[in-house]
């Protein structure tokens, strides 16, 4: 598993996005749960149809690396290859190798002179003394690289104040933030790429993958699907970065919708029931997926149920792991014969805690408090002793969800208690037995 990004679902289980919920605080498994019992009417009214919207995307400057760079290439670059707004901006370019070229690789000076480029052209700042924005630059890089270069240095360097340094480097690491240190034109990007439209779909989702912005990843998957409509890849980028879930789970369904227009009819009357194994079905495979754990987490269980049944059907050896969350999501709708085939279909030789404990909430709904009870508790305590510590609040979640999970650890039990909170909610004198156990 990956690290909570700030779009993620929030690993406490409220179904929010982590920026919007714990990102600066830590939550016990019984906060969680109080929050979900809490939030379960507002839940109740989701609206279910937002359409996205998108946005046009704006351009980043050019730029690319020659190799055996040389001085002279450099301002060949300047003169003839890279355009400016301003005669200014090309001159301060021509100052700046002149200014880096007795401390620094030539490698270094080409990626100072390409965020010139790209912050000239966007900004189009009045260049009044040229030594401001070559000390920021310089004092960017520097930073990007791990020199020991101070603004105090810089302001001796080109008899500048320490402030106005200050200033500019705030203002460039703005740009930054929002396209990246080295990006391309959009339109420039385009023609410099060959192959298919599909070809061009996965240049532009690389890139978006590198980008260091939301803004940019938004703009380079819109890009991406102007070029290849039938991105599942493209949409499930698109919700991961959506701050409103309504509009990320439109953009999550127009994903669905994208992958089955892409495979056909015919594939998936032809391949239903080993998906995975076919390279080109796992886009979609992994949006259907995201789907369900949003309608899971947003309140609509019965949705969340079909679009996994949907996944198990076509890949029945379900290499995602959708059946965990398939029971828990039967069990939750009291569909405890759903559940119970799901727990023996795909539990027999599964040593995972979510099976473990499941099987504890199917014995208590369908009999309440019994002897057989207590046994699956110890059975599953067998399995993974760290579950109830964390589901009681006697441990805390990380701020985190783990890399790896492994098989009885702690990492497992801090993904049992995530993906299952909602579940535990609904049954408040089941978690009281719990605690006294």
């Amino acid at each position: 598993m990956s690290k909570v990004g700030r779009n993620d679902l929030c690993p406490c289980g409220s179904g929010k996005k982590y920026k919007k919920c714990c990102i600066d605080k830590e939550s016990s498994a019984v906060e969680s749960i109080l929050r979900l019992v809490s939030s379960e009417e507002a839940a109740a009214h989701e609206a279910m149809a937002v359409e996205p919207k998108f946005i046009q995307a704006a351009p980043e400057s050019a730029g690319g690396s020659e190799s055996k760079l040389t001085l002279v290439k450099l301002r060949k670059m300047v003169s003839r290859d890279l355009k400016w707004e301003h005669p200014a901006h090309e001159q301060l370019a021509l100052h700046l190798i002149e200014s880096m070229r007795a401390d620094y690789e030539k490698e270094i000076i080409f990626e100072a002179l390409v965020l010139w480029n790209g912050y000239s052209r966007k900004t189009k700042p009045a260049v009044k003394k040229m030594g401001s924005f070559c000390a920021a630059i310089e004092y960017i890089l520097s930073e990007e690289y791990g020199f020991l270069t101070t603004q105090a240095d810089l302001a001796l360097k080109y008899e500048i104040t320490s402030a106005t340094i200050s200033r500019k480097v705030k203002e460039m690491l703005n740009y930054v933030e929002e396209y990246g240190m080295s990006g391309e034109d959009d339109e420039e990007l385009s023609l410099s790429l060959s192959g298919s439209p599909k070809d061009k779909e996965q240049a532009y989702l690389h890139k978006a993958k590198e980008a260091t912005s939301s803004k940019r990843r938004i703009q380079l998957a819109e890009a991406a699907l102007e070029f290849y409509p039938d991105s599942p890849d493209a949409y499930l980028l698109l919700a991961e970065e959506s701050d409103n879930e309504h509009e990320a789970r439109a953009f999550l369904r127009a994903g669905i919708a994208a992958g089955e227009r892409e495979l056909g009819e015919l594939f998936f009357a032809e391949n239903k029931g080993h998906f995975w194994g076919l390279y080109e079905t796992r886009s979609y495979i992994r949006i259907c997926k995201s789907y369900a754990e949003s309608c899971w987490f947003g309140g609509n269980a019965e949705e969340a149920a079909a679009t996994l049944e949907n996944i198990l059907v076509l890949n029945s050896e379900d290499n995602t792991g959708a059946r965990y969350l398939l029971a828990a999501v039967y069990l939750y709708g009291n569909k405890l014969a759903e559940a119970e085939r799901v727990l023996n279909t795909y539990g027999k030789d599964d040593a995972a805690a979510a099976f473990a404990y499941d099987r504890i909430v199917l014995e208590y709904k369908k009999n309440g408090i019994t002897s057989q009870l207590k046994m699956l508790y110890r059975v599953a305590r067998n399995v993974n002793k760290h579950v109830p510590e964390y589901l009681l609040g006697v441990k805390r979640l990380p701020h985190n969800l783990p890399d790896y999970v492994g098989m009885g650890d702690t990492n497992e039990a801090i993904e049992y208690v995530i993906m299952h909170s909602r579940l535990w909610a609904s049954m408040p004198d089941l978690l009281k037995w719990l605690l006294k156990q």
